[in-house]
């Protein structure tokens, strides 16, 4: 197998592990019968693949859009299902 090849079939991988992470956030938004800590846990073990073969394949700038993809999961649930505590004053 050459590089090219090798490069394709990282970058297929990144999708594919994009793709399933943007499902399971969709799962997230939708919050519907779904168990939203589980749709969370995979939204980011999906994107956390897709880093991890930009690293290894030394794809900064796929390593850097997948990292800000991974916060504004992680944000994205923050936002909508963590309790927010009142502040001591």
């Amino acid at each position: 197998m050459d590089k090219g090849s090798d490069r394709l079939s990282d970058t297929a991988e990144i999708a594919r592990f994009t793709a399933l992470a943007e499902e399971a956030m969709s799962a997230i938004y939708d919050a519907r019968d779904t168990d939203v800590r589980a749709a969370l846990e995979d939204a980011r073990y999906n994107i956390e693949r897709a880093i991890d073969i930009a690293r290894m394949r030394g794809l900064t700038e796929a390593v850097e859009m997948l990292s800000k993809k991974r916060d504004r999961i992680q944000a994205t649930f923050d936002a909508r299902f963590k309790k927010k505590r009142p502040t001591s004053p």
